[in-house]
């Protein structure tokens, strides 16, 4: 798919640019109403209200790639529900070969500081280290959200044998950037309006969303309400 430049959680120009655009973003959604918001309880909904980009090879993908279920989830590195459903929805890959999981970004910029550098992060992990060096990237940024910052993100890159100094070009690269705004541009536009928000996708490429941190038992009932589609 589709990057701080000094110690603590400082970002270079072009990044922070990019966030106050985000912001505005979000801010300015219309009469829908803001996204700046996570939302804990759960809350199935109808179908998208724009339209939705089906998973592809530019994807985050874990799980079996080739499975006919896709859970797709736009997600905030820095959002408590965030990191309360993400090892939710790890045990329904592991547990269902028939399902994936496909990881976009919804970085709310406006009450999570850092949240839009830890996507840019990802990105530049995912860039240089491939798909399983972001997903270890994702593992790592929810466990440790009190640590979110450079020296975390350059900890973190090294670790996954990345090279530093590229690692901190493409963190200085508007381009990366950029992308996390399309995702989080596609999400405005389907109507999410916190975070997380999930497309649950069947196999003949139904739609099932849903907001929020639901447990696993709720999120099992949506796989086999997707199966039975």
């Amino acid at each position: 798919m589709r990057t701080n430049t000094q110690n603590g959680y400082g970002v270079p120009v072009a990044i922070v640019v990019a966030g106050l655009l985000i912001a505005g973003a979000v801010f300015w959604t219309g009469s829908s109403g803001s996204v700046a918001s996570n939302t804990a309880e759960g809350a199935k909904g109808g179908e998208p209200q724009g339209e939705f980009r089906m998973p592809d090879e530019t994807d985050h993908v874990r799980g079996n790639p080739d499975a006919k279920i896709a859970v797709v989830e736009f997600s905030d590195f820095e959002c408590p529900f965030c990191a309360r459903l993400h090892p939710t929805l790890k045990r329904i890959v592991e547990e269902n070969d028939d399902v994936k999981w496909v990881y976009r970004h919804f970085p709310l910029s406006i009450i999570h500081s850092r949240a839009l550098s830890a996507a840019v992060a990802s990105e530049c992990v995912a860039k240089l280290g491939g798909n399983e060096a972001f997903w270890k990237f994702a593992d790592a940024a929810f466990e440790n959200q009190r640590r979110l910052g450079n020296n975390f993100y350059q900890e973190l890159a090294v670790s996954y044998g990345i090279n530093s100094e590229e690692f901190n070009s493409c963190l200085k690269d508007g381009s990366i950037a950029s992308e996390v705004r399309a995702d989080l541009d596609e999400v405005i536009k389907l109507g999410g309006r916190g975070t997380p928000f999930v497309v649950v996708v069947t196999a003949d490429g139904k739609l099932i969303p849903f907001s929020g941190a639901l447990p696993y038992a709720q999120v099992s009932a949506v796989i086999e309400q997707a199966r039975s589609n």
